[in-house]
This record gives structure tokens, C-alpha cells and sequence, in this order.
């Protein structure tokens, strides 16, 4: 399994440091809070739980949706069965059967495809939470005792009740719940999954300090925070990530090319004999390859990397001149060049025993090359696109010369 460490690090950042910083700050900020965010406190879950499902509607994310929605009703229920001493219901099954709400619903709403909210798929979501909910107000009208001594019983020696008032059973759902969300973001890394795994946690910590009101209102606000994030960072990968090789799109580089100063280069990489490469492999290998040049741009020294369409690329040199450009790009064209892209053979078994090695011809280590056509900007020049105009003249030349090269 590769882990893309790099996109792991980016849509987990922002999460990490606000979880982080919760536990360290929340709890004495929720004992010292001003009389008049008291008052506003109890209202902040709805208010931010309402704004994510405002922005899942908008987005069309069913998943984080269903989420907000889970916790505006989890919410609800903490405060009319849990913190209200008037009504008369086993406190300690309510309470458990509020948490094991939670995984089972992540759980549901992880392993289900994303198709829209108000259909059919959509409504048996909805139906389904509904039973969910029906179950839990029927269990605590008519109490079972096979039911409470269940969640309630003492499965593995450990002392447990020292560290939480989550019983053994409903502790266990959650683990394996985190677990199975962490899989799936390191398998499948985006904002999407990042915003459910960690929305998750801070919902458990709320739910963990449920005795502390304002403490555990926080901790709503937090979830429903972190679930706004994971839509919101989505939404911006979308506009302004390249999907395939997770490169700035050219809306980035419009945008970043704007404010650059007086003094920079814009170097077009264009990989040769794309198309024969497409048509002889197929589409499936040519990703491949714009996936590992995607690699290589990265890597540049002083350039920032985009995808600029097709399997044409661009390169933002600022604060560098030609010299220092054509050089750092004549490293490169000699990089991608030594650098063979290595084709599996439709025969060839996706494992290898250690004891047999690989039969010959199994893999075809093929050779990518890429032009690149350099432009400074200077006075002669009335704008950005002028200077991307002369570098795609650069480029021309440099295919015209017979590629694999650099031209200025």
C-alpha cells in the first residue's frame, strides 16, 4: 500500500493542532468562561452543526451531512436525557446507548458510496438513523435487562472506570471504529476521510466528558468544526488541486503568478511523444507516468510545480534568472531521462514468492523524456500571460530541436 505521506501531512495538520490544542486549553477555558458565553455556549453546537450541514447541502457531501446531523441529535439528546435531573430514565443506558450511536453511524456512513442527499439512497440514510433513534427511546421506555447487563458488563480485567465512564463493551465498538478510520485515510488519504476520522475523536471526548456540560459542549463545537474543515478543504482541492498527480491546477498558478514581483521565470515542461506513449499503453499507464513526473517537479530547486493541462506542466521560478533556470532544468531533463519508468506485464502475477524470482520480460523499463521551453519576465513584456506565451515558444523550439531539452 503506498501512503502519500505529503497529502497525509497536509489535510491531517490543521485537525491535529486543533485536537491538540482542545486538550490542553478546553478544560480550564470551560471552568473560567465569562457569564455571557455561558449564556451563548449551549447554542454554539446547534449554530455550527447547522452551518455544516448548510455547507454538506451545498457541496453535496451526504456523508459529512449525515454527520452534522448525527450530532445535532446527539446533541439534543445529551441535554433531554442526560443533563436535564427531571426525567426518569436509567441515565447509564441512555448514556451508552447515545455513544454506540456514534461508531456505528461513522461506520455506516464510511463503507456507503456518496450518492446525494435528498433520494432514494439519501432518504435510507435518514430512515435508518430514524430506526436507530426509535430503538434507543423504545429501549429506555421499556427497559431490557439482557440489554443493560450487555453493555454494561465487565468483558477483559482492566480497570477501565478509572479513565472513562465509557463501559468495556461501547469502548471496544470504538476502538475498532478508530481503527477502520484511520485505514481508510492512510489508503485512501484525503480532506474527506481526515474530516470524518478526527470529527470522530473530537465526538467521542465530547461524549467522554458528557458530566462536564460546558467541557463537553466544546467538544461538540470542536466536531462540528472539523467537520466544516474536511468540506471546506475538499472543496478547495477540488478548485485549485489537480486531481491526478495532486499538483497546483492552473487556477493555483493564476493566482500565484499574480503575486510574484518584478523578477521571475515560467518554465513549460511538456513530456514527448505523449500521445503514441497513450495510445500504444493505454491511458491507465500514461496516469502513471504524469504521476511520477508530478514526482520529479516536485523536487526542482527553487520551482514551484503545476499542472497546467494535459501532459503540459509549468514551473514558477521566483527571484531567478535565465541562467540559473536553465540550469536547474537541464538537471532535470537528465533526472527524468535516468529515471525509467518501469511497466508491469499484463502476465506478470501482482505477487512474487521470494523464492521465485520475477520471469524475464515480466517488466519493461521504459524511457520518458520532456522538453521544456524557458521565459523570463522583463519590461518587453506587458503581462504574465506574455511571459507563459514566450516560454511556449520555448518549448516549441525545444520539441522542433528534437526534444529531451531546454531551450530558452
Amino acid at each position: 500500500m503506498n501512503i502519500d505521506l505529503r497529502k497525509l501531512f497536509s489535510v491531517s495538520l490543521m485537525p491535529v493542532t486543533l485536537l491538540v490544542l482542545a486538550w490542553f486549553y478546553l478544560a480550564p477555558l470551560s471552568r473560567s468562561l465569562p457569564h455571557s458565553l455561558q449564556i451563548i455556549l449551549p447554542w454554539l453546537p446547534y449554530a455550527v452543526f447547522f452551518t455544516a450541514l448548510v455547507l454538506g447541502w451545498i457541496f453535496h457531501h451526504s456523508r459529512e451531512f449525515n454527520l452534522a446531523l448525527l450530532g445535532i441529535i446527539v446533541y439534543i439528546a445529551l441535554n433531554k436525557y442526560l443533563w436535564d435531573p427531571g426525567l426518569k430514565v436509567d441515565t447509564r443506558l441512555a448514556y451508552l446507548l447515545l455513544v454506540t450511536l456514534v461508531p456505528i453511524n461513522y461506520l455506516l456512513n464510511l463503507f456507503m458510496k456518496e450518492r446525494g442527499i435528498l433520494n432514494q439512497f439519501g432518504i435510507r440514510r435518514f430512515v435508518l438513523l430514524a430506526l436507530q433513534l426509535y430503538l434507543v427511546a423504545w429501549l429506555l421506555e421499556h427497559p431490557q435487562t439482557e440489554v443493560s447487563h450487555f453493555f454494561t458488563r465487565t468483558y477483559f480485567n482492566f480497570p477501565l472506570k478509572s479513565y472513562t465512564p465509557i463501559s468495556q463493551a461501547v469502548f471496544i465498538l470504538l476502538a475498532v471504529t478508530l481503527l477502520l478510520l484511520l485505514f481508510r485515510l492512510v489508503k485512501n488519504t484525503s480532506s474527506v476521510y481526515a474530516g470524518v476520522l478526527y470529527s470522530f475523536i473530537a465526538f467521542v471526548l465530547a461524549l467522554h466528558f458528557y458530566q462536564q456540560p460546558q467541557l463537553a459542549s466544546l467538544y461538540m463545537v470542536l466536531t462540528g468544526l472539523l467537520i466544516i474543515i474536511g468540506i471546506t478543504h475538499n472543496a478547495y482541492s477540488l478548485a485549485y488541486l489537480d486531481e491526478l498527480t495532486n499538483l497546483p491546477s492552473r487556477r493555483a498558478m493564476n493566482q500565484n503568478i499574480a503575486s510574484l514581483g518584478k523578477r521571475y521565470c515560467v518554465a513549460m515542461v511538456d513530456v514527448d511523444h505523449f500521445k503514441k506513449f497513450n495510445d500504444r499503453y493505454g491511458h491507465d499507464i500514461g496516469d502513471q507516468v504524469l504521476k511520477k513526473l508530478s514526482s520529479h517537479l516536485r523536487q526542482v530547486r527553487g520551482g514551484k510545480a503545476f499542472r497546467y493541462g494535459g501532459e503540459e506542466f509549468l514551473l514558477l521560478f521566483a527571484n531567478k534568472n535565465l541562467h540559473e533556470v536553465q540550469m536547474y532544468c537541464n538537471a532535470l531533463c537528465k533526472k527524468i531521462e535516468s529515471s525509467p519508468f518501469m511497466l508491469r506485464s499484463k502476465k506478470r502475477p501482482k505477487k512474487i514468492k521470494p523464492d521465485k524470482p520475477a520471469r524475464a520480460g515480466s517488466t519493461k523499463a521504459l524511457t520518458i523524456t520532456v522538453s521544456i521551453g524557458i521565459a523570463e519576465n522583463n519590461p518587453e513584456l506587458s503581462s504574465s500571460a506574455e511571459v507563459i506565451k514566450q516560454a511556449d515558444k520555448a518549448l516549441y523550439k525545444a520539441k522542433k530541436n528534437g526534444r529531451n531539452q531546454v531551450a530558452v
